[in-house]
C-alpha cells in the first residue's frame, strides 16, 4: 500500500455539546488549543493471545512525537459518526479493513463498541521527561471517546500495513505489560491513554 502524509490537521472537527451533541465544527488546532468539547475514537487491537497491538507514534507527528498510545486513534469528523472515524483510521494508519457488524474468519473481523466515556486532559499534567518551558502547555483534549475493540488473527497482524507518516513501530504486549509500562513510565504515552485503557480493562477482565 502506498501512503501519502494525511491532511487530517485541515480537517473540520465536530463541536459538541454536554449531551454529544453537534453544535458546530472547528479545525484540529483550534479544538485542543482552546479545549473544545469534541468527540474522539480509540481503538484497542488484540491478537488472538490477548496481546495489545501498541502504538508508538511517527517522530513526525505535530504533537506529542514518538510516544506510545492505544492501537489507533480517531479524530471525528464533522460528517461523521465514531464508528465511521474509527474504521478510517484503522484502515490509514494501518492498512486494514474492518466492518463493523459483519464478521468473516477467513478475512478478518469487525470493531465491537466496548464504552463511552468523556476525557479532560491537559499537556500541562503531563512533563514528559522535560522541566520548564519546554512543554506548550496550551493543549486540551476535552472529549466523548468511544473505545472500540478489535481482535485479530496472526495471518491478519503479519499483512498490517503500518504508515510511517502515523507510526514508528508497534509492540504486541500482554495487557499486564502494557499496564506495567504504562504505570511506571506515563510520561512515555500520549495524555489520556490512561484512563481509556482502564476503562477497555474494565471491559476485558468483566468479559471473561
Amino acid at each position: 500500500m502506498f501512503y501519502e502524509p494525511s491532511n487530517n490537521d485541515n480537517q473540520q472537527l465536530a463541536v459538541v455539546s454536554e449531551q454529544d451533541n453537534i453544535i458546530g465544527s472547528a479545525a484540529p488546532e483550534k479544538i485542543y488549543y482552546q479545549g473544545l468539547l469534541h468527540r474522539f475514537a480509540s481503538i484497542f487491537i488484540l491478537d488472538n493471545q490477548s496481546r495489545l497491538l501498541l502504538q508508538k507514534r511517527a517522530f513526525n507527528k505535530n504533537r506529542h512525537a514518538g510516544l506510545f498510545s492505544e492501537s489507533v486513534s480517531a479524530q471525528v469528523a464533522y460528517s461523521e459518526k465514531y464508528i465511521d472515524a474509527a474504521l478510517r483510521r484503522v484502515n490509514e494508519e494501518l492498512g486494514l479493513v474492518l466492518e463493523e457488524h459483519e464478521h468473516d474468519g477467513s478475512s478478518g473481523t469487525r470493531l465491537t463498541q466496548v464504552c463511552k466515556m468523556n476525557i479532560d486532559t491537559k499537556d500541562e499534567d503531563y512533563n514528559y521527561g522535560f522541566t520548564g518551558s519546554i512543554v506548550n502547555n496550551s493543549w486540551r483534549k476535552n472529549a466523548f471517546v468511544t473505545i472500540y475493540e478489535c481482535i485479530l488473527d496472526h495471518d491478519r497482524i503479519d499483512r498490517l500495513s503500518i504508515n510511517p507518516y502515523e507510526i514508528s513501530n508497534v509492540y504486541l504486549l500482554s495487557l499486564d505489560k502494557v499496564l506495567e509500562f504504562f504505570n511506571s513510565s506515563p510520561s512515555l504515552f500520549v495524555p489520556g491513554f490512561g484512563f481509556t485503557l482502564k476503562a477497555y480493562l474494565r471491559y476485558y477482565y468483566n468479559k471473561r
